[in-house]
Parts: structure tokens; C-alpha cells; sequence
């Protein structure tokens, strides 16, 4: 590793080793309530499009629109979060989701539709920008249980947002944006009103010199001279990219061979199913992650992980009745509850403290890569009516990430790693 990462070793010594919960609680509200907007939106937004003349493949090319966007917009604003603050840029980005539900609210076609999902698009750094607040204010040994704290506020925010959305839907599928417009506008609210200010590490203005100097010389590209993080990146991009196909579809792929008691799934019910796995995302961060986390190495949380996910896909392509349909959203669901947090604190940890608003906008710009392919994948796989194929390419996928984490990831036991942290 180079000369430049090894000052990784000055962030640890000056992070704070626990978490304070006075820092946390503004970025976990707002975490929530952008994820109840996002949750209120995602039930519909299939059905939305479909009553506008939408195919599946024409629903995957929205959706690839705003990930090529976020692609594209990503690392721009990580670095502009560790030049300026994350709060600004939290807010900046919380301004354009609100102009992009505003217009969304007025769209009458398609391509009005695949506009506001580009702007969206655009400025959707909330979650980077929030976990590089966190890693701000948490140390490596702590990391992964503020990660998880977030992730933790998307899970109740999604479950919100998709329960209000399930029951609105009913009226009409206009109603869970206006509601969505509300959420994001309490959380822009939230950020300038309760969010603390403070200069991002290596910001100038900071009181260490040598902080300010690291956060120059180094970008992401030096990053990935670290052969763990390179390893770790390909990990993420095999999970999100499996996942990617499987959620952008889900509602596509249970609509077409999904029933129960005679009735079609539809945006009620998918409501109703991102309900069920926000409730399984605050359980498994409250009550599974820490026990896992020092129960396993990095390396072995990470093959779980894909283990539990490959279990939920196949799962999910048998389902022929609630209690399977049931089973695979928990395995799924906790997978994925597990693997945000997982990935996120892994390559938090082997990166400098002044650069986490780099490797976190980069890291949601690599995960916007496999959102441009994914539903466009996906989209034309279910087009053809191939849903075996489309359950085979994620357990394929997802056995692959397993695989190349266990031969290439070192194996760190948690004592370990934990008193390597404290040095």
C-alpha cells in the first residue's frame, strides 16, 4: 500500500472511539426520511409507467437513465463534501430531490418521467454523503455500527414510505408522491435546522495542517492501488449487481407469476413486501449485526452474505404460495441489510479519514454503474418471459462474488482486527 494510505493510521488514533449519539441522531432522521420519499416513490413508480404505455425494458432504460446520471455526478460531489462539508452538500442534494418529486408530480409521459429520474439522479449523494458524516464521527473499530445505524434509518424510512405508498395507492398513484414531496421537504429542513455544520477532515480551516495536506495528494485512483480494496470492490459490484437485477424487476416478475387468492400482484402488495423488508432491515442492524460482526471475520460475513442472498433467489423463483414468497423476502432482506453496512465500513476502514467523501462518492458511482445495466438486463430477460434464466444470472452472479471474497480476501478475525484498529 502506498505511502499515502498508511495515514490511515493518524485518522484512527484521532477518531473518536464511540459513537455520539448527539451527532448521529440528525443524520439517522434524515436518513429516514429520504428513504421514506425514495420508498414512497419505488411502489408506484412500475405501475406509474406502465398506466403511461411502458414496457419492462422501457421501465429498465428509466431507471439506467438515473443511474447513469448518478454515475456521472457521484464522485463529483463526494470530493466537493470533503472540500466543503457534508452538510452542504446533503442539502444541495435534498433541493434537487425535491425539484425532481415536484416535476414528477406533473409528468404526463414517459419521457417527462425519465427527465425527473435524470435530475434525481443527479444530485442523489444523500447516502454517501451521510456515511462519510458517520465515518467522521466514528472510529474503525465503530464504523461498521454506524454504517449499520444508517442503514438502518433507510430501513425504517423504506418501510414507512412503503406502507403510506401501499395504502395510497388505493386512491390513486398520484397521492404517494405528494407525500413524498413532503417527506423530502421535512428532511431539508432537518439538515439546515439541526444538522451539525462542521468542516469536513482536511478541510481548510481545519486545526491540522497535515490532515489538509493528505486530503489533497490523495484521490481514488491511489485508492485502488491497495490490492484489498480492489478486491473489495469487485465484491460490491457482484452483490449490488445481482441485486440490482433482482429488485429493479421484482415488481415486473411477481406480476406476471405471482397470485394470491386470485388477485394479481400489484402496487399495494409490493408495498406491503418493502414494508416487511424495512421491518427486517431495522432487525437484523439492531439485533444481528454486531453479534455477526464479532462472530466472523470480514472475509467470512462477506460469503455469508452472498450464501444468504444466493438461498433467497432461488428461494424466490420457487415461490408458489405466501409462506415461500415469505421466506425468500427474509433471506434477501437480511442479506442485503447485512451487506450495505458490510461493504461500506470494509472499504471505509483502509482509507485515509480525510478522504472518506472520495471513496464513498465513488463507491455509490460504481454502484450506479451496475443500476445503468441491471434493470435494462433484467428488463429484457423477463421481456422474453425467461424467469428461470433471470433467477440462474443472480445466483450465478451472487456465487461469483462468494467465491473470488473467499480466495482473495484476507481472513481477519475480529480480535484481531479490533485491537489493530485501537494501535
Amino acid at each position: 500500500m502506498s505511502d499515502e494510505l498508511c495515514s490511515t493510521d493518524t485518522a484512527i488514533e484521532s477518531a473518536p472511539q464511540r459513537l455520539d449519539w448527539r451527532l448521529m441522531l440528525p443524520v439517522f432522521i434524515i436518513v429516514s426520511l429520504d428513504a421514506a420519499s425514495s420508498g414512497a416513490i419505488l411502489p408506484i413508480l412500475p405501475f406509474f409507467l406502465r398506466d403511461l404505455g411502458a414496457s419492462p425494458l422501457l421501465l429498465g432504460l428509466v431507471l439506467g437513465a438515473e443511474a447513469l446520471s448518478q454515475f456521472v455526478a457521484a464522485p463529483w460531489l463526494g470530493q466537493l463534501s470533503d472540500r466543503f462539508g457534508r452538510k452542504r452538500i446533503l442539502l444541495a442534494s435534498q433541493a434537487g430531490a425535491l425539484v425532481s418529486l415536484l416535476l414528477l408530480a406533473l409528468a404526463g409521459s414517459v419521457v417527462f418521467v425519465l427527465l425527473t429520474r435524470v435530475l434525481l439522479g443527479l444530485t442523489a449523494a444523500n447516502f454517501s454523503a451521510a456515511a462519510a458524516y458517520a465515518a467522521d464521527n466514528s472510529s474503525p473499530t465503530t464504523r461498521r455500527r454506524a454504517i449499520g445505524i444508517l442503514s438502518a434509518g433507510l430501513g425504517l424510512g423504506g418501510m414507512i414510505g412503503s406502507s403510506l405508498s401501499g395504502y395510497l395507492a388505493d386512491i390513486s398513484l398520484t397521492a404517494p408522491i405528494s407525500v413524498a414531496l413532503g417527506l423530502s421537504a421535512t428532511s431539508l429542513c432537518v439538515t439546515g435546522l439541526w444538522l451539525r455544520g462542521a468542516h469536513a477532515p482536511g478541510r481548510p480551516g481545519d486545526d491540522s495542517k497535515e490532515a489538509e495536506a493528505i486530503g489533497k495528494k490523495i484521490s481514488f485512483r491511489t485508492l485502488l492501488a491497495s490490492p484489498i480494496i480492489r478486491v473489495l470492490i469487485v465484491v460490491l459490484l457482484c452483490h449490488y449487481f445481482s441485486y440490482g437485477m433482482f429488485s429493479s424487476q421484482l415488481a415486473v416478475f411477481l406480476g406476471d407469476t405471482f397470485t394470491w387468492n386470485d388477485h394479481a400482484f400489484g402496487p399495494k402488495e409490493l408495498g406491503y413486501l418493502l414494508t416487511a423488508d424495512g421491518a427486517i432491515n431495522i432487525l437484523v442492524q439492531l439485533f444481528l449485526l454486531k453479534w455477526l460482526g464479532e462472530s466472523f471475520s470480514e472475509r467470512g460475513l462477506i460469503v455469508l452474505v452472498f450464501t444468504i442472498l444466493a438461498t433467497g433467489y432461488v428461494t424466490a423463483g420457487l415461490a408458489d404460495d405466501i409462506p415461500t414468497l415469505a421466506f425468500s423476502v427474509l433471506l434477501i432482506s437480511t442479506g442485503v441489510a447485512l451487506a450495505r453496512p458490510t461493504f461500506v465500513a470494509a472499504l471505509s476502514v483502509h482509507v485515509p479519514q480525510q478522504r472518506q467523501g472520495v471513496v464513498m462518492g465513488a463507491t455509490q458511482s460504481l454502484v450506479a454503474v451496475t443500476d445503468i445495466v441491471t434493470p435494462v438486463l433484467a428488463g429484457f430477460i423477463l421481456g422474453q418471459g425467461l424467469y428461470g434464466a433471470w433467477i440462474g444470472v443472480l445466483v450465478a452472479i451472487t456465487l461469483i462474488g462468494a467465491v473470488i471474497a473467499r480466495s482473495r480476501l484476507p481472513r481477519i478475525d475480529p480480535e484481531t482486527k479490533a485491537a489493530g484498529a485501537a494501535r
